[in-house]
C-alpha cells in the first residue's frame, strides 16, 4: 500500500507548538533533506532505513519545524496518509 506525506503533498499545513514557548513552529522541510547535498534527490524510504526512528515501520514523515522566537529546530512527526484515507477526504 501506498502512503503519502500530507504536509509535503500540500494537503495539510503544519500546526506543531515549539515544547519550549508554545508558539507555532514554522515547517523548515523534510529532516530527510538535511542529511546531505543530495538527500532530497534520493528515495524517500531509504532515508528511513537508517535514520534511528520508527518512521518507516509506522509511516511517519519527519520534518524539521523551526521556533521564530527560540531560535530552535524540533523534530515534527507527521501521520502519512492511505490513498482510502485520502479518498475519504474528498467524497
Amino acid at each position: 500500500m501506498n502512503y503519502l506525506c500530507p504536509a509535503c503533498n500540500g494537503l495539510a499545513a503544519l500546526a506543531k507548538e515549539c515544547p519550549r514557548c508554545g508558539q507555532l513552529l514554522s515547517d523548515a522541510g523534510r529532516l530527510y533533506d538535511y542529511y546531505g547535498d543530495y538527500s532530497p534527490y534520493s528515495e524517500i524510504d531509504d532515508a528511513k532505513m537508517d535514520n534511528g526512528y520508527p518512521d518507516r515501520h509506522n509511516h511517519q514523515c519527519l520534518h524539521t519545524g523551526w521556533c521564530p522566537h527560540c531560535q530552535e529546530e524540533h523534530t515534527i512527526i507527521v501521520q502519512e496518509w492511505t490513498p482510502a484515507m485520502l479518498e475519504q477526504l474528498f467524497t
